[in-house]
């Protein structure tokens, strides 16, 4: 049995990058950026307490995207297009006269079912939503939280992802101890038929020359 996912206001336009990877931007006087799905300033990054190498990575997230909507379905470094972000992060060092030294970013995704019943209601996917925006604005102002993206439940299974791109496994953990997102996940914990959680990490060699992206848990 399939349903419909009901759609609500916070699905519009998730596909979309914040800048589309075809597009150079001139990044040499921004000091915040859009780097999850909410437009609110309270969700904008702030790009001054961020490290330079970490900074151009962040500016390149702004392009991150699925290469098309089988994204909750297939392997994570096929689904998205990492590495045109790594190609951006290179061009943004050498606008920002950054050197790329040697890092790694630690990656999570979420690959989540919804109950049926959860699928189908409006009500609930915007009390979701509620908990994913309250959720974001702590872990933002926890500090080094460089991208947030979600997608949309699929309406043959329900099944959706969502992701964060951290400077570092510490930060996550940090930033997933607010009370919105404690008090939350107890709340709906029980409207997912599945939950999943998958580690990355990206590692960065010096000027960005190369990388790694493996999962690691």
């Amino acid at each position: 049995m399939s349903v419909t996912t009901a759609r609500i206001e916070d699905d519009f336009d998730l596909l979309t990058p914040v800048h589309k990877a075809s597009v150079r931007l001139d990044v040499r006087d921004l000091d915040q950026i859009r780097s999850s799905p909410y437009h609110e300033k309270e969700h904008w990054l702030d790009l001054t307490k961020v490290p330079d190498t970490k900074r151009v990575i962040a500016l390149a997230l702004q392009s991150f995207e699925p290469r098309n909507e089988q994204y909750a379905f297939d392997d994570y470094d096929q689904a998205f297009n990492i590495p045109e972000i790594v190609e951006l992060a290179r061009n943004y060092a050498k606008q920002l006269e950054i050197e790329i030294e040697p890092t790694s970013v630690y990656v999570i995704a979420f690959r989540l079912i919804l109950k049926l019943e959860v699928q189908a209601s409006s009500e609930n996917r915007r009390f979701l939503a509620k908990v994913d925006k309250d959720s974001h604005v702590e872990a933002n102002e926890s500090g080094g939280l460089l991208k947030y993206w979600f997608g949309t439940p699929d309406d043959v299974h329900g099944k959706n992802l969502a992701t964060c791109w951290w400077e570092t496994k510490e930060h996550a953990k940090k930033g997933g101890r607010g009370k919105a997102h404690r008090e939350g996940m107890t709340a709906v914990r029980s409207w997912f038929k599945h939950w999943q959680v998958e580690e990355y990490q990206l590692n960065l060699a010096k000027g960005g020359e190369s990388y790694l992206f493996t999962r690691v848990n």
